[in-house]
């Protein structure tokens, strides 16, 4: 097949391996992180990450995470040559980007008929697919979603995901954070909750042990400068927050 889909609900935790195909992994629901050739990403509702065959990834800290894997070979694939402008590139510095509301209920519609189609051996099915993954595609691209974008209430949340998980080293709260997105705190933790499965407090905490994780794996720092490094000016306190998301200590982690 030139084009696939495979959903994971829920994805589990998964080693670490590469493939011979591009991929486009979209998150629908939960929370997880995603280490991307040794650099994590957390994963949340709305959330698209792209792989290479150069790629190397895996998933760890899986929390009710579902997504769905669009797998593509490009060099097989047959699509228009203006699409080039809008497919993930190799090589690009940002392999993932969140993707604002309204465009997330047209990919859910559009990944459903992709996966329809793509179970079907006729031609036309085929056919079918490969005009869906361009549409997909294309709407990926339209819906994309930074902090800096414009955009209104109903997408105030990927905007405050989007900047916790840049800025997650500061003193983060959520007044605060209120504040600056003129969202309010009832519905920033109600909306926190029901994307990534955790209370507002938590999914920081989560961001900062995931970074913590990495650290952990890949470098020599000591457990109290990486308790700094990610945000925390106490190292029995960082080390009780990890213990809590992975069931072990930093040390004996590491």
């Amino acid at each position: 097949m030139t084009i696939c889909a495979e959903v994971r609900a829920p994805q589990l935790v998964y080693p670490e391996h590469s493939h011979d195909f591009h991929e486009l992994v979209i998150i629908t629901k939960g929370a997880g992180q995603h280490i991307l050739n040794d650099v994590p990403t957390n994963l949340t509702q709305n959330y698209i990450c792209y792989i290479s065959p150069r790629d190397r990834h895996l998933y760890e800290q899986v929390d009710h995470l579902y997504l769905t894997n669009i797998l593509y070979k490009k060099n097989i694939l047959s699509y228009s040559p203006l699409l080039k402008h809008v497919l993930p590139k190799d090589g690009n510095d940002q392999a993932g980007w969140y993707i604002c509301s309204e465009t997330m209920k047209r990919v859910s519609i559009l990944l459903s008929e992709i996966e329809q189609e793509s179970q079907q051996p006729s031609v036309d099915s085929r056919i079918m697919t490969e005009a869906l993954f361009q549409q997909l595609v294309v709407a990926i691209s339209r819906g994309r979603l930074t902090a800096k974008s414009n955009d209104l209430v109903d997408n105030a949340i990927l905007k405050i995901i989007d900047w916790i998980q840049t800025n997650y080293v500061e003193n983060i709260c959520m007044n605060d954070i209120s504040d600056r997105f003129q969202i309010s705190s009832r519905t920033l933790s109600r909306k926190i909750k029901q994307m990534t499965n955790l209370s507002f407090n938590n999914y920081v905490h989560r961001v900062r042990i995931n970074h913590a994780i990495n650290l952990l794996k890949y470098s020599d720092a000591s457990i109290t400068d990486i308790a700094f490094e990610v945000g925390y000016q106490d190292s029995n306190y960082f080390s009780t927050k990890f213990k809590r998301f992975t069931n072990k200590t930093p040390s004996e982690f590491r």
